[in-house]
């Protein structure tokens, strides 16, 4: 049994990925191989570039199993780091620019990187790593000056391997603190070798690199494309800010391969028109409904499942969906891959029966950096193969089918995956926690719309709390977490319900109630749009014109879908940082153009919202 589920053996080369990156060079040198904007590089160009920025970090004593963060916007710039990082040995550290200091600061700290490769226009905290800045004149000249040839291991501080780290990312931590994946580049090899296999790429084809480099998907999206001779393009900025850009490019063909999660493929669904070229889609990080498999199908030419957590590489199963019926397996294990569904003893299950997922072979990472007591207990002896192999202890439930196709049931323990980005929830409790308004608190994914999940904050608050002040509270986690683990929800209760047990019950957590719609009432007839709009897409009965977009559950893909609405409604047109920047009905309205122009877009004035359908 075990071995018909094993069996992926395949040949990869045990190289590092600018071998792989080199190799490619070699045969397609004046091929674009990233456009950003107005600006292109071929693959002889990027490999130059990357090769004067590795031997610069190689003067600076940088080198294998050390790590350099990387803290740039999005740019063709982050890929000539990417690569330039990893042709000088060491392994790049993601740091997203728009994380809170906090956050940057936890990271760096821990990480304690050989240097931190950023721009002026990125405001970092205080680090004891040296920082380069890449818009110095002084770095472009001394840059301009080295040899753009490949650096070789005689001009490493050593010699680079397959088992040196090629990054290292940061994911959810229980007890509040992040945990840094250490992933090597025989791994990263394995990857490459399986997706390039799976989807045939070619030179032909041109990825869309819509995810921040702080998840871990974004490997694919990045490297995937320069170790096959295709394209990459990047949006001007992350997919939730740029999202008419992305929109775009996959309506004109511009593109034939776009990665993203569930939320991001259901908006795309509902904004491409019918017809459309249709691209190789990759779906992964959250579960995916059979529902929207089944719209995505007229939009692909293959339409993949991917399952992976961080510490085996990104993905670790692949099921293909276009042929796929009822529920959405994550199908088999990809290259040189094993997955064991076992019981609580490390037995075994037969199909049918729920297990936790245990994933072994060339995917997994090295361990936790600097957590020896956490890596001994996710990476287990396998007993299923060699002395000295490992697999890991995913906490996902799971179960054979009687097709053999694997089936994802869920987390054994609490964390949760919102979005796509997987979270911890007790990492948000720590935070909210430290608040002196907070006595005990619970955090849980909740969801009360189907493929609408949202964090919520369950709140006791101190002795001493006095008046309580969600948005204060909601602020004070924004300042220390990324945007997608603050909640979207906050309900103060007296007590929270616990189990006979003494345990919390969150069977028992009551539905936040968003639209309670006590607020001011709409004072014009464009206020009273907006507010139905907000109601619609926050699926709440009522918003009044005060009440903030975000604080009721509001994320950037659904602001997003609401810039969508307003176009079709009012007629007009809003950027998204707009709707930041004036996030209630009566701040929006303000901008919007005066005159009958606005009513006459929504037909003459509002309605529900099957009536504007």
């Amino acid at each position: 049994m075990i071995a018909g589920r094993t069996d992926t053996a395949w040949p990869v080369p045990r190289v590092c990925l600018p071998e792989l990156f080199q190799a490619q060079v070699a045969r397609t040198p004046d091929a674009v191989a990233v456009e950003f904007k107005d600006t292109q590089l071929s693959y002889a160009v990027l490999n130059e570039r990357a090769s004067r920025l590795a031997r610069y970090l190689i003067g600076l004593g940088v080198g294998p199993e050390q790590f350099v963060a990387l803290a740039l916007p999005r740019s063709e710039v982050l890929v000539v780091a990417l690569l330039g990082v990893l042709k000088a040995g060491a392994a790049y550290l993601p740091v997203d620019p728009e994380y809170p200091a906090e956050r940057i600061r936890m990271m760096l700290d821990d990480a304690g990187p050989a240097c931190v490769l950023s721009t002026s226009a990125v405001p970092l905290p205080d680090c004891a790593a040296p920082v380069v800045l890449f818009d110095q004149a002084e770095m472009a000249q001394s840059m301009a000056d080295l040899p753009a040839t490949n650096p070789a291991d005689a001009d490493r501080v050593r010699p680079l391997t397959a088992q040196h780290p090629a990054y290292l990312i940061y994911t959810s931590g229980s007890t509040g603190t992040p945990k840094g994946v250490v992933i090597e580049h025989r791994s990263l090899a394995n990857l490459m070798s399986s997706m390039m296999a799976r989807f045939q790429v070619t030179p032909a084809d041109c990825m869309l690199a819509t995810t921040t480099v702080s998840f871990d998907i974004s490997a694919v999206e990045f490297f995937l494309p320069l170790v096959s001779g295709a394209r990459i393009i990047i949006p001007a900025d992350r997919v939730s800010r740029a999202f008419s850009e992305t929109v775009e490019l996959v309506r004109s063909g511009a593109v034939t391969m776009v990665q993203g999660t569930p939320t991001l493929w259901g908006e795309l669904a509902n904004a491409l028109p019918a017809g459309i070229r249709p691209v190789h889609a990759l779906v992964g990080g959250e579960s995916i409904s059979p529902a929207l498999a089944e719209s995505l199908r007229p939009l692909s030419i293959s339409l993949t499942n991917l399952y992976g957590p961080t510490e085996t590489t990104v993905w670790s199963t692949a099921c293909d969906l276009l042929s796929a019926n009822g529920s959405v397996p994550i199908g088999h294990p990809i290259a040189n891959t094993q997955v064991f569904v076992l019981d609580g003893g490390l037995c075994p299950l037969p199909p049918g029966m729920a297990g936790e997922l245990y994933i072994a072979g060339a995917g997994l990472a090295r361990g936790y950096l600097r957590r020896p007591a956490l890596t001994a207990g996710r990476f287990v002896a396998c007993p299923f193969a060699g002395a000295g192999e490992r697999m890991y202890r995913t906490g996902d439930l799971a179960r054979w089918r009687p097709d053999g196709q694997l089936e994802f049931l869920g987390r054994v323990d609490h964390q949760v995956k919102v979005r796509g980005f997987r979270i911890e929830p007790g990492e948000i409790e720590a935070v909210l926690s430290q608040h002196p308004l907070v006595g005990r608190v619970v955090v849980v994914a909740r969801e009360d719309r189907p493929g609408d999940q949202r964090l919520a904050a369950y709140v006791v608050p101190a002795e001493r709390a006095g008046e309580f002040d969600v948005g204060l509270l909601r602020e004070f986690v924004a300042g220390v977490l990324p945007d997608y683990m603050v909640p979207s929800a906050v309900v103060v209760l007296d007590s929270l319900p616990l189990t006979v047990n003494g345990k919390v019950d969150r069977r028992a957590l009551p539905a936040p109630d968003p639209g309670a719609g006590a607020g001011r009432d709409p004072r014009s007839a464009r206020e009273e749009i907006l507010c139905e709009l907000f109601a619609e897409l926050l699926g709440v009965e009522r918003v009044a014109s005060d009440e903030n977009f975000f604080e009721l559950g509001g994320y950037s893909l659904l602001a997003v879908r609401l810039i969508g609405q307003v176009r079709s409604v009012l007629g007009v047109e809003i950027g998204l940082w707009e709707l930041f920047e004036a996030p209630t009905a009566e701040e929006l309205a303000a901008r919007l153009p005066v005159g009958d122009a606005v009513l006459q877009g929504a037909g003459g004035g509002a309605g529900t919202g099957a009536e504007r359908e």
